[in-house]
């Protein structure tokens, strides 16, 4: 049994001195911390529907894309993040109509309008006959196929999100506590409210290719749910999305399972494994009460 751990261990450090899987790992370092950073925000701000919302928003601009790629030999990846910048965009105005004109809640225009441009890249993709399209990369990612031209423009991001939120900490931890009140007592909620909606589709829309759109939802919510944050800057968050998104891939690698989904399954056992310690320690306190 000790053998085989060796062989295992061995066949895992061959692995990482091939440069693709160098270049998959610090991928995957830079998704974690890039979720890391703006976890307490969508958790705090109780936000966690946008990651999702953005995610199936962009879908049928990455039809559009591929397609346009594919007809005017055009480069696949510009033409994927100029499709999904678009809807994705178009998609957030229109929620913010809609939620504004009908008096919906948030999560309920999100829902409606994520389902309806869903619906046009499923039905988009179905009409494309004679063109194969492996579009569950964009949904699910493939971080082993990323190149270090992704690990810069991740890394872009990555500091263009740090910077923003340490820049404007105090009136970002201010706009989480009460932004009615923050607003009143001249802090810059207006400036923070147009930004932290780029910022999240910029996160999403970069991890699209590492570990896919629906993955980066769960993966925004994830660490600040397993250490709820005080404010929104958190190194014990950050930490802890970074460590998440190195084990996920660890595992994918040792079972042969997709990196993204490695991740937010394991996220999600922990999440549960939580769950249930408290419940025993809560029901043994009221017990001794």
């Amino acid at each position: 049994m000790l053998q085989n751990s060796l062989i295992d261990l061995s066949a895992l450090s061959a692995f990482f001195e091939t440069e693709f899987a160098r270049i998959s790992l610090l991928c995957t370092l830079l998704t974690g911390g890039l979720c890391g950073f703006l976890s307490p925000t969508i958790v705090l701000k109780q936000r966690a529907y946008v990651g999702d919302t953005l995610a199936h928003l962009v879908f049928p601009g990455l039809v559009a894309g591929y397609f346009t790629a594919t007809v005017l030999s055009a480069p696949l990846w510009l033409a994927l993040m100029i499709g999904a910048v678009v809807t994705g965009l178009v998609g957030t105005i229109l929620v913010e109509k809609i939620e504004r004109t009908l008096l919906l809640p948030p999560d309920s225009a999100a829902v409606v309008t994520l389902t309806g441009f869903f619906a046009a890249g499923v039905v988009a993709v179905s009409k494309m006959r004679g063109t194969r399209i492996d579009l569950e990369r964009f949904l699910f990612g493939d971080v082993l196929t990323l190149t270090i031209f992704d690990a810069i423009i991740l890394a872009g991001v990555l500091v263009a999100v740090a910077v923003v939120i340490l820049l404007l900490k105090v009136d970002w931890d201010a706009w989480l506590s009460d932004a009615e009140f923050a607003l009143v007592m001249g802090f810059r909620v207006q400036l923070i409210e147009r930004i932290f909606p780029v910022l999240v589709t910029a996160a999403v829309l970069t991890g699209l290719f590492a570990v896919g759109g629906l993955m980066m939802s769960a993966l925004l919510a994830l660490p600040a749910v397993l250490v709820p944050p005080k404010s929104s800057f958190s190194l014990k968050t950050i930490f802890l999305s970074i460590g998440l998104s190195v084990a996920g891939l660890a595992v994918a690698f040792i079972v042969d399972w997709p990196v993204g989904s490695s991740i937010v399954l394991l996220g999600f056992i922990l999440v549960l494994t939580k769950a249930v310690v408290l419940s025993v320690w809560n029901r043994k306190v009221a017990n001794k009460i």
